[in-house]
């Protein structure tokens, strides 16, 4: 008789691999979710043309206990009769050495080692044993660092060539195939670690919530990724529709202006991301700032100006937006001019508070004490020209010695965002602070306070 936890790995197998015979490559840690995934899908090679191949990766993080993972995954292995790779990576040292956490590059060093396995066998599919928890944890987490409807998906069952059999399947469920099955598996203390956001969500977070305030958490969270997944990835062909429709790649990039700015503001944020996508490869360092602020511009932006974000330079011409990669060489002397409130600067990623009165919630922005004289003129953002001084505490400096001082760049000091008052630079992109900068006594009576945020 079959169990319900093979009746839903089996569905799951039939929705998502249609192929007549299949090769998997399955990560199996020594854990329990990943060897119930195993002996589960060795069940299933009885009555189908299935070839299974194990894989097992050891972070070297945890001495004595990895290698009896390891041992433990070798010895299942040969038990079931299944084939079987395992390897070792100083995943800590690794981290260390590319300034990046442990847990990313563990993430990214298992894939690429699962995926490079998967091409020299020739399989089809990498297999992993993410279960019903791990999607609700997934969502939760995306939801606590800010996301978009993607990231509420949190985790596809089918993501290109990874295939996650067990993404309906409650981790008690998993236990108790186990248990039932007398199948062997490690206990990974590291799960345990509350360094770990992902830990803290699921041993602190989680419990709270579903103790607190809703017993089936899981699954309504699960249910919120299954309502994500379809409406993203509709939006995402209706998003695909548009482009066709609005950017030509003839004798050059252009973006038909007209029609972008008749488009809804969630057809046109996602048609930037998209762009991201398309040219530079990724969108991922693209937040929903630069996406508002960059959008902002196109629809209210002069005919001849230009600005360039994230390796993209934009130019709007009478008819079109013209676009080009790479960093921009020379100066967008164009000056946006700033007025009373919050003004959005696409080029420079800054959004810039300008109020009559101190304003609170703006303590990890720069502020600007700027006297009568500089509020009742034109400030304008723009980049350097010939005179630009600033007054530091003392004293006066052409900007071309401060750059000289601060040892900027040549290559850069063309396109460093400056708050200027006609030749008087009043703040500058990592330059050192202004008189405006050190305190309202500084400068006598306040005209006008400024608030400065520069996106990541």
């Amino acid at each position: 008789m079959k169990s319900d936890i093979y009746r839903q790995v089996e569905a799951a197998l039939s929705e998502n691999c249609k192929s007549d015979e299949l090769h998997f490559v399955v990560a199996v840690s020594g854990g329990v979710d990943s060897m119930v995934l195993l002996a589960l899908l060795k069940q299933l090679a009885k009555h189908r043309p299935i070839r299974l191949t194990a894989v097992h990766l050891d972070h070297m993080y945890r001495a004595d206990a990895a290698i009896d993972d390891a041992r433990l995954v070798r010895r299942f292995c040969r038990q079931l009769g299944v084939a079987h790779y395992v390897y070792r990576r100083p995943i800590k040292r690794l981290a260390a050495a590319a300034g990046k956490g442990f847990e990313e590059v563990a993430r990214t060093t298992r894939y690429h080692l699962f995926r490079a396995l998967k091409v020299a066998l020739r399989a089809d599919y990498i297999v992993t044993a993410h279960h019903q928890d791990d999607l609700a944890e997934s969502v939760l987490m995306h939801l606590l660092r800010g996301t978009g409807l993607s990231g509420l998906v949190g985790i596809r069952p089918l993501d290109g060539d990874l295939w996650r059999p067990l993404l309906n399947v409650r981790k008690s469920a998993i236990l108790d195939y186990a248990k039932a099955q007398a199948i062997p598996y490690n206990n990974d203390v590291s799960n345990d670690d509350t360094l770990f956001l992902r830990n803290k969500i699921r041993h602190q977070l989680m419990p709270n919530l579903t103790s607190d305030y809703n017993a089936a958490l899981v699954e309504n969270l699960a249910q919120l990724s299954d309502i994500a997944l379809q409406e993203s990835d509709y939006l995402a062909a209706d998003t695909a529709a548009f482009y066709r429709q609005v950017v030509a790649a003839n004798d050059e990039l252009a973006l038909d202006r007209k029609r972008y700015c008749r488009a809804p503001i969630a057809r046109r944020r996602r048609l930037i991301r998209l762009l991201y996508h398309e040219l530079i490869g990724s969108a991922q360092n693209l937040s929903y700032q630069h996406v508002n602020l960059l959008d902002n511009w196109l629809m209210s932006g002069a005919i001849n100006t230009r600005q360039s974000l994230r390796g993209l330079n934009f130019f709007i011409d009478r008819a079109a937006v013209r676009l080009s990669l790479g960093d921009s060489k020379t100066a967008v002397y164009e000056a946006t001019i700033l007025q009373r409130g919050v003004n959005l600067v696409a080029q420079f990623g800054l959004t810039i508070t300008l109020s009559d009165e101190p304003l609170s919630g703006h303590g990890a922005c720069d502020t600007l004490y700027l006297p009568a004289k500089c509020a009742g003129g034109e400030l304008v953002v723009r980049t350097r020209r010939a005179g630009d001084f600033m007054r530091l505490k003392g004293f006066k400096k052409s900007l071309k010695k401060l750059f000289n001082e601060q040892q900027i760049a040549i290559a850069e000091r063309a396109k460093l965002p400056l708050l200027c008052s006609g030749d008087e630079v009043l703040w500058g992109k990592g330059l050192r602070p202004s008189i405006y900068q050190a305190a309202a006594s500084a400068v006598g009576q306040v005209g006008c306070y400024a608030y400065i945020e520069v996106a990541n």
